[in-house]
C-alpha cells in the first residue's frame, strides 16, 4: 500500500537523499519504523546505514540542525517555522534550531541572466544605470544584487533561483507524506502535530517564492506603520518587480546585532527598544499583520534613532480573537491574575483533558513572580501593559 503512496519515479531520488541523510545523522531507528527503508529498497534505491557512527555521538538538537542544514532550503525553513514554538520544544531544541540560517554560496551572474532577461524584458545592464555582478547576500529561495536606478537611486534586486520551485515542491509533497507515516508509526510525534506544521510551512514557502507578494507585505505594513516616522520600510520600484524579482530602495544603517556600533555612534538603545517594541505591538495587536522573520540581518539602525525593516517575506496574522486572546493574557499577567491567563491558555490548546486546573494556575503565578519584578519594576511594566490595553482593544 505505501508504493502507492509514492509521487512520480523523479520525486523518489530526492526521497532517497533525505532517508541517506537522516540516516547519516542517527536517525536511521526512525526510517526504518516508518517502512519506508524496505520501501525504497523495492524500488531499486540503495539505503547506506555505516556513516552514522560520528553524528550519532552529537546532542540530538545538534544532529536535527545539521541534517536539516544539509536537506536545503525547505528543511532549512522548516526549522526557522520550529524555532518560533517554545510550545513545543525545550531550550536546547530552540537555541539549535535559531542557528539554521539560509545563507548559501552565491550563483553566478551568467546562471541568472536568461531569467532575468525574462522578466526585465532587457539585459540588466541596460535596465539599470549600473548593476553588481558580485550579489549583497546570497540564500536558499534567492539572492540579492545591488544596482542604481537611471536617476541615481540605490536600489537592491532580489533575484529567486532557478529551478527552486520545483526542489521546494517535491520536498513538500515528501514531508506532507512523511508526516502523515509518522502521526501513525511514531506515537511519540503526535504530540507535535507534524502534518499541521507541514501545512503551516506550505503556505509559508508559497508566500515567500513570491517576490511580488513580499513587496505588496512590505507596502501594507508601511501603511500601517505611517504614523511612525522613526520607523522605514524599503520603497518598492514595481515597475520592475514581478513573482521572480523585485526591487526596493537599498538600506544602509547598523544590523541588528551590533550592539558595539550603536554604542560607538551614539545610538539610544533604549529609545531604540521602546520604538521598536511600540511597532511591533501595533503590528501584531492592533493591525493583526506583521514581520514573522525579525531576525537581526532584517533590522537596521539608522541615524536619528530610527528603525529599519527589510524582507517580507514570512508575514504573520492574528484574526480578530486572537489579538483579543492575547490582550487579557497580557493584562492577566500585569494584574497577576492566573485563572485569566489560564482560561486563554486553555482556550488556544482546544483540549482541557488531563489539565489539572489549580496546577496550571499555580504554575503561572510561579511564572509571573519570577519575571515580574525584573528589568524594568512592577510599576512601570504594569503602566506600560495596562496602556498598551487600553489603546488596542
Amino acid at each position: 500500500m505505501l508504493m502507492q503512496t509514492l509521487s512520480a519515479a523523479r520525486d523518489l531520488g530526492r526521497l532517497n537523499t533525505i532517508l541517506g541523510v537522516l540516516i547519516r545523522h542517527g536517525f536511521g531507528d526512525s526510517v526504518r519504523r516508518l517502512g519506508l527503508a524496505d520501501t525504497l529498497e523495492k524500488a531499486g534505491h540503495a539505503l547506506h546505514w555505516d556513516h552514522a557512527a560520528d553524528l550519532a555521538r552529537l546532542p540530538p538538537p545538534v544532529q536535527v540542525r545539521l541534517a536539516l542544514e544539509e536537506l536545503g532550503p525547505t528543511f532549512v525553513k522548516l526549522g526557522q517555522i520550529l524555532a518560533g514554538r517554545a510550545d513545543l520544544f525545550s531550550p536546547e531544541w530552540i537555541t539549535e534550531f535559531e542557528k539554521l540560517h539560509s545563507q548559501v554560496p552565491a550563483l553566478p551572474l551568467d546562471d541568472l541572466r536568461a531569467q532575468l532577461v525574462q522578466d526585465l524584458g532587457q539585459q540588466p545592464e541596460a535596465v539599470f544605470k549600473r548593476f553588481d555582478t558580485l550579489p549583497l547576500a546570497a540564500a536558499s529561495m534567492a539572492q540579492v544584487h545591488g544596482a542604481q536606478l537611471q536617476d541615481g537611486t540605490e536600489v537592491v534586486v532580489k533575484i529567486r533561483r532557478p529551478g527552486i520551485t520545483e526542489t521546494v515542491a517535491a520536498d513538500l509533497r515528501w514531508l506532507a507524506k512523511l508526516a502523515t507515516l509518522a502521526e501513525a508509526q511514531l506515537p511519540l510525534l503526535k504530540p507535535y502535530r507534524p502534518q499541521q506544521l507541514v501545512r503551516e510551512l506550505t503556505r509559508s514557502l508559497t508566500r515567500e517564492l513570491d517576490l511580488a507578494s513580499e513587496c505588496r507585505n512590505a507596502e501594507r505594513i508601511a501603511a500601517n506603520l505611517a504614523q511612525m516616522p522613526w520607523i522605514v520600510i524599503p520603497r518598492v520600484h514595481w515597475a520592475f518587480t514581478h513573482e521572480r524579482i523585485n526591487v526596493q530602495d537599498r538600506i544602509v544603517g547598523i544590523a541588528g546585532h551590533q550592539l558595539d556600533l550603536l554604542d560607538q555612534n551614539g545610538y539610544d538603545r533604549q529609545l531604540l527598544a521602546r520604538r521598536g517594541a511600540n511597532a511591533v505591538l501595533k503590528m501584531i495587536v492592533e493591525d493583526g499583520f506583521f514581520h514573522a522573520d525579525p531576525h537581526p540581518g532584517n533590522v537596521l539602525y539608522l541615524p536619528g534613532n530610527v528603525i529599519a525593516f527589510i524582507d517580507f517575506g514570512m508575514v504573520g496574522r492574528l484574526s480578530r480573537r486572537r489579538r483579543e486572546d492575547l490582550l487579557n493574557l497580557l493584562l492577566g499577567l500585569v494584574e497577576r491574575k492566573p485563572e485569566a491567563v489560564a482560561d486563554v491558555l486553555l482556550e488556544w490548546t482546544g483540549d482541557e483533558q488531563g489539565v489539572q486546573l489549580e496546577t496550571l494556575e499555580g504554575e503561572i503565578e510561579v511564572f509571573v513572580d519570577q519575571y515580574y519584578w525584573c528589568a524594568t519594576g512592577a510599576t512601570e511594566f504594569g503602566t506600560d501593559a495596562e496602556r498598551c490595553h487600553r489603546h488596542f482593544a
